[in-house]
C-alpha cells in the first residue's frame, strides 16, 4: 500500500475510530494495522483526537542539531584546501593522517575532541557540509567544461546500439577546449568530426562554443567532405543540443543522435581523435585571440587534414572476446588510411574517387610534415606573445 493510500485510509478511519467504543476501537485497529502493516502502538498514537497528523507537512520537520560544529568544519576545510579540494570519498580516508602530518609540522593545533570527531565523520557528511564552500569557490567536481544542453533532449534520440560501420556518411563530433586549464573567459575550441566507416576526420577551430558558431563550423566541414554526410552523433553538450542544430539537421536531411549522459565510450571514435588529432599537435595551452584562431585553422584546414586523412593509418576493431571473464581480447583489421578505405568502398562515386586520387598523387608527405611543424612553431610563438 502506498503512503498516499495509507493517508486516505487514515482520513476515513479516524472519525469512525473516535466515535467507537472500546471493543469497536480494537476491531478498527486490527483492521487498520492489517491493511497498512503499521505498528499498532504507532496507530493508537496517531488516532488520538489531539494528534495533528499533518503538522509535519504544514510546518516542516525540525532540523537536527549539527553533530560537527564550526571548529570541526574549519579543520576539515583547511585539510580540504591542502589536498586540492577532493570529494568526500577521497577526503575522508586521509583526514586523520593529513591532520597528524600538519600537527607534526606545527601547521595546525587541535584538541582531542576535534580529532575524535574527524575520525567519525563520513564521506557523505563531508560532501554535504562542504557543498556551500564549493559553490562559493566556484569549484566543480568535473574539471571538464562540457555542459549539458537542458532543452530538446526528448527531440534528439539516444543512440543505444553500436554503429553500423559498413555504411559511409555518419560522423561523431565533439569539441576540445584550448583553455590551459582555466575555464574562465572565452577561449578557442576545436570542433572534431570523425566518420565511422573510414576514420576520415575534420577539425576546425571556433572562438567559444556558441551555438551559431558551431553550426557554421559544421556546415564548412560538410561542404568539403569527399562523401555525403548522412548523420551526426554528439554528446549532451549545449553546443550541440540546441534548436539551431536541430533545425540545421532537419533542413539538410541529417539524422541527428546523441550519446548517453556520462558514457564517454559512446563516442569512442571521436574521443580517440581528440587526443591524436588535436592534443598531440597543439597541446593543452590556452589560445584565446583571433590571430591564434586564424593560425590554428590554417593548420587544421590545410596540411594537417591532408596528412591525417591521406597518410595516417587507422585500425578498425573486428571483434572483442573476454578471456577468463576479465581480460578483453580485441581483434583488429589491417591498418589503412582513411583515403584507402574510401577508395575501396563501393559507396563513393567514380568521380569522387578520381578527385581523391588526383589530390593524393599531388601530395608530398615529407613536405606536409615540415609545413605542419613550421606552423606549430608559429602557433607556439603566438601563444607566448
Amino acid at each position: 500500500m502506498t503512503n498516499m493510500a495509507k493517508k486516505e485510509l487514515f482520513d476515513k478511519t479516524k472519525p469512525r475510530y473516535l466515535k467507537a467504543d472500546k471493543k469497536g476501537k480494537g476491531a478498527i485497529l486490527d483492521e487498520f494495522c492489517s491493511n497498512t502493516g503499521l505498528n499498532r502502538n504507532y496507530v493508537v498514537q496517531i488516532m488520538q483526537a489531539g494528534y495533528d497528523y499533518n503538522r509535519a507537512k504544514r510546518e516542516g520537520r525540525k532540523s537536527r542539531r549539527w553533530k560537527y560544529d564550526g571548529d570541526v568544519i574549519n579543520v576539515v576545510t583547511k585539510i580540504w584546501e591542502l589536498l586540492e579540494f577532493p570529494c568526500g570519498a577521497r577526503l575522508q580516508p586521509v583526514l586523520i593522517s593529513t591532520l597528524d602530518a600538519m600537527v607534526r609540522s606545527k601547521e595546525i593545533s587541535v584538541n582531542n575532541e576535534i580529532r575524535e570527531k574527524l575520525g567519525q565523520i563520513k564521506s557523505k557528511t563531508l560532501d554535504r557540509r562542504l557543498k556551500k564552500e564549493r559553490e562559493v569557490r566556484k569549484l566543480s567536481r568535473s574539471r571538464g567544461i562540457t555542459r549539458h544542453g537542458s532543452l530538446l533532449k526528448s527531440s534528439i534520440p539516444i543512440r543505444i546500439t553500436n554503429w553500423d560501420t559498413s555504411e559511409v556518411g555518419f560522423m561523431e563530433m565533439d569539441t576540445v577546449a584550448s583553455n590551459g586549464g582555466d575555464p574562465s573567459g572565452e577561449c578557442i575550441y576545436s570542433l572534431d568530426m570523425v566518420e565511422i566507416y573510414s576514420g576520415w576526420s575534420e577539425q576546425i577551430a571556433v572562438m567559444g562554443k556558441g551555438e551559431v558558431g558551431v553550426i557554421k563550423a559544421v556546415d564548412k566541414v560538410k561542404n568539403v567532405l569527399p562523401f555525403e554526410l548522412k548523420g551526426m552523433d554528439s554528446d549532451g553538450g549545449s553546443e550541440f543540443i540546441n534548436w539551431h542544430m536541430v533545425r540545421y539537421c532537419e533542413e539538410h536531411g541529417l539524422f541527428f543522435t546523441r550519446s548517453r549522459p556520462y558514457m564517454k565510450n559512446d563516442n569512442a571514435y571521436v574521443e580517440q581523435k581528440n587526443n591524436t588529432h588535436i592534443r598531440h599537435w597543439i597541446g593543452y595551452d590556452r589560445f584565446d585571440n583571433q590571430k591564434q584562431l586564424d593560425a590554428i585553422n590554417d593548420l587544421y584546414r590545410n596540411e594537417l587534414r591532408l596528412f591525417n586523412n591521406f597518410f595516417s593509418p587507422v585500425m578498425k576493431i573486428l571483434s572483442k572476446e573476454k578471456v577468463n571473464n576479465s581480460v578483453c581480447k580485441k581483434k583488429y583489421d589491417e591498418a589503412k588510411t582513411p583515403y584507402q578505405r574510401l577508395m575501396e568502398s563501393s559507396q563513393l562515386s567514380q568521380e569522387k574517387k578520381r578527385d581523391l586520387e588526383k589530390l593524393y598523387l599531388s601530395l608530398n608527405p615529407v613536405e606536409l610534415k615540415k609545413t605542419i611543424n613550421r606552423k606549430l612553431k608559429n602557433i607556439k610563438k603566438l601563444q607566448l606573445n
